[in-house]
């Protein structure tokens, strides 16, 4: 079953399908942690695209040129195509639907290839690594490491980038480890790491990273989000990043 969800920010709205995997809390903290990197004119290009929230997001809440979204299954992406007609953003928004493990073959409008070409990529890429093969499920593909691993994705973001762009990704904490890892693997230095965690005393469920692009070694620790209060209504920080995509 479709819905329309109105995102609250300057009119934007959003097709999802109940039965497929609707965007959550992370897609919303990465777009806003990416936000401020996208400066007026900038292309932006997302990866794991899904329905397209992230590049919709980024769209109501920056003066981007260029935003780009990479999806692989075909009825998200369609979805998201039908999103950006919805908000009128045909000039500014495309979604291929493609494989981002081949992303030297994909093109853009007018058969630009994709290299080189992006000042800020996002991602927020399927958390769980997974034996799984060709599963029927669109969530699981969205979730487990199925049709393409971090690797993939680190390398496509490398790709995509000019020089000194910014990468953008939320992930869970256990690979951290391994995320900064790969991502150093790919040249995409960690700049910015930010917890993000469900309560103040409570272990962290998600975390934010920024990475540059051949950049210098130089990690900064943001201080810790933190969702809830303790009598489960939302922080003040929440609300304030909320508040521009809900009321």
């Amino acid at each position: 079953m479709e819905r329309i969800d109105d995102l609250q920010c300057k009119g934007y709205r959003i097709i999802q399908d109940t039965e497929a995997f609707c965007y959550g809390i992370d897609a919303v903290l990465l777009s806003a942690f990416a936000k401020g990197a996208v400066k007026k004119g900038n292309a932006v290009l997302d990866l794991c695209s899904g329905n397209g929230i992230v590049p919709l997001l980024l769209a109501a809440k920056t003066e981007a040129g260029k935003l780009v979204g990479i999806e692989i299954q075909e009825e998200a992406a369609s979805l998201a195509r039908r999103s950006v007609t919805l908000n009128q953003e045909e000039e500014r928004m495309e979604m291929l639907t493609g494989d981002l493990c081949q992303i030297e073959e994909l093109r853009m409008k007018g058969g630009e290839r994709l290299a080189h070409r992006f000042q800020v990529v996002t991602a927020n890429p399927p958390y769980m690594q997974s034996d799984l093969q060709n599963p029927d499920s669109k969530k699981l593909i969205a979730r487990h490491e199925i049709l393409c691993r971090f690797q993939d994705v680190a390398k496509a973001a490398r790709f995509a980038l000019d020089s000194r762009g910014k990468f953008f990704i939320v992930h869970r904490p256990k690979r951290m480890a391994e995320i900064i890892s790969i991502l150093r693997e790919n040249k995409l230095e960690p700049k910015r790491l930010q917890m993000v965690h469900s309560y103040l005393n409570g272990e962290a469920k998600l975390f934010l990273i920024e990475a540059g692009k051949d950049a210098g070694v130089e990690l900064r620790i943001l201080p810790p989000l933190v969702v809830y209060r303790e009598d489960g209504e939302y922080t003040d920080e929440l609300k304030e990043i909320y508040g521009i995509a809900y009321p």
